[in-house]
């Protein structure tokens, strides 16, 4: 287990210096999106663009084409607040009900619900495309017979592929009044095929209606009158997982009290990186009827709950790398991948909290890499050998690891005595957590024969974790080197 340990945390030293959704995940408070967006009228059915900054939505307000329409508000970064909505306009608005939009993840094709002529029934689902993101909405398409059907057909939500359209009916076939559904096609230029039902196990006796898929195909948000199971609201939002986009979807769960309210809350939506969590609701603090709201999504990164993210944390992922353990699968989404992987350390490192050190990491990192490279040109065995902790790891390619002072030593001496050695190092990034520091560098290594013959040069990359010690000092623990060149022969 101990070596595993070393392996994982050189693997958060990679993604810290680069750059089955099962986890535990937790909500904010909600917060309405405010007078700028909202307004005295209904507005509801939202979705984000995949870049965070675009929001499509639906709204009664004036100024449009008819009883509600379709807008669209925009800032600037993710960080910027949301700038006045615009009408869509009357190529895609009609003079009837126009709502729930779901935008594409190349930003090409906006899907709809409408009431407009020219259906199949009730209310059908539309699309309507444009050339590129910055261009004009075209006017809308009817998705047509296989899709809509003479019932009530609504809230379309595409997946980020664009081979899944999710969508709500009152079609035959279900297990209560309205169902989800969802439709498929091979690729985005293929028509779609039949819809299928989600099955008794998501869909209730009653009505289930707005899906939203979240970006990674693993959780399908939902709005539902569940009466087994539901809070104290007319609505409740609700979620559904799965272990992979193949896998069948579990039993839904409601959010709880945190998201849910004693009145409506629906059409959920997620932004693309799953941390944020779009909805409407009727609820007190809005300023109207429907209001569109958001609320965070964070995953639980304190294993042990001690009320620390620390190192313990850290050792515990180490502990359950490469399993299902839900507890660590925190990445990339909230909820998970169904592996505790790199991902995972990804999410933990973020919330893990930077201690001050005497010294930046540049300088750490630096002070390192002039002290190994001084050993080597000097031939200094026991200098190089002390740079590493005594459990520490050199991970060399083509080769076995060397665990401990004693295998470093032995591996590295014959080098050191048979070579006139070169090893010009060139730190590039490094980081501290911590106890911890990170760094990675470019490097040079000449080897000339003592007894004369050719020189043989390498360069490549490496990447090192260094471990701070009780004195304060610094010690490599972990050192993986690549290199451009012939396999070296382990001797």
């Amino acid at each position: 287990m101990k070596t595993a340990r070393m392996l994982v945390i050189l693997v958060l030293a990679l993604g810290l210096v680069s750059e089955v959704a099962n986890a535990d995940f937790t909500f904010g408070t909600p917060i309405n999106l405010g007078p700028t967006v909202n307004s005295s009228s209904d507005d509801f059915g939202t979705d984000i663009s995949p870049d965070g900054l675009s929001h499509y939505f639906s709204s009664g307000r004036p100024g449009g084409s008819g009883g509600y329409d379709l807008w669209v508000t925009k800032r600037i970064t993710v960080f910027d607040p949301w700038g006045q909505p615009v009408n869509l306009g009357p190529t895609v608005n009609s003079s009837a009900w126009d709502s729930c939009p779901s935008i594409s993840a190349d930003g090409l094709s906006l899907f709809f619900e409408s009431k407009r002529p020219g259906g199949s029934g009730d209310d059908d689902i539309w699309v309507t495309s444009r050339p590129t993101p910055d261009g004009d909405w075209g006017p809308p398409v009817n998705l047509g017979p296989t899709v809509n059907s003479s019932a009530w057909d609504s809230c379309p939500d595409i997946s980020a592929d664009g081979l899944s359209l999710y969508f709500c009916s009152y079609r035959p076939g279900g297990s209560g009044s309205c169902d989800l559904w969802v439709v498929t096609r091979a690729t985005v230029s293929d028509p779609w095929g039949q819809p299928v039902n989600l099955g008794p196990t998501v869909n209730s006796s009653t009505f289930d209606y707005g899906p939203g898929i979240s970006a990674d195909g693993l959780c399908l948000f939902f709005f539902s009158t569940w009466p087994e199971f539901k809070w104290t609201g007319d609505d409740d939002i609700w979620v559904t997982t799965r272990a992979s986009t193949s896998a069948p979807w579990r039993e839904p769960v409601n959010l709880g009290p945190t998201v849910n309210s004693s009145v409506r809350d629906f059409a959920p939506e997620t932004s693309r990186d799953g941390c944020m969590l779009y909805f409407t609701s009727n609820r007190p603090g809005g300023g109207g009827g429907w209001d569109l709201w958001q609320v965070s999504i964070s995953p639980v990164v304190d294993f042990n709950g001690d009320g620390i993210v620390d190192d313990a944390d850290m050792c515990i992922m180490v502990d359950y790398w490469g399993t299902e353990e839900p507890l660590c699968d925190i990445g990339p989404m909230p909820w998970g991948d169904g592996i505790v992987d790199i991902q995972d350390m990804l999410v933990l490192t973020e919330s893990l909290k930077e201690e001050k050190v005497d010294v930046d990491a540049d300088a750490i990192y630096k002070e390192m890499c002039d002290l190994y490279t001084l050993a080597v040109e000097t031939g200094d065995i026991d200098l190089y050998v002390a740079n590493y902790t005594d459990d520490g790891v050199q991970m060399p390619p083509d080769g076995p690891n060397r665990i401990g002072s004693e295998q470093i030593r032995a591996a590295i001496e014959p080098a050191l005595t048979q070579f006139n050695v070169e090893c010009p190092i060139y730190p590039q990034e490094a980081k501290v957590i911590g106890n911890w520091a990170f760094g990675r560098c470019d490097w040079s290594l000449s080897l000339t024969p003592k007894e004369g013959g050719p020189t043989t040069t390498f360069d490549g990359k490496s990447t090192d974790v260094l471990k701070r010690q009780a004195d304060g000092s610094w010690k490599f623990y972990i050192s993986c080197w690549n290199y451009n060149g012939p396999p070296i022969v382990e001797e």
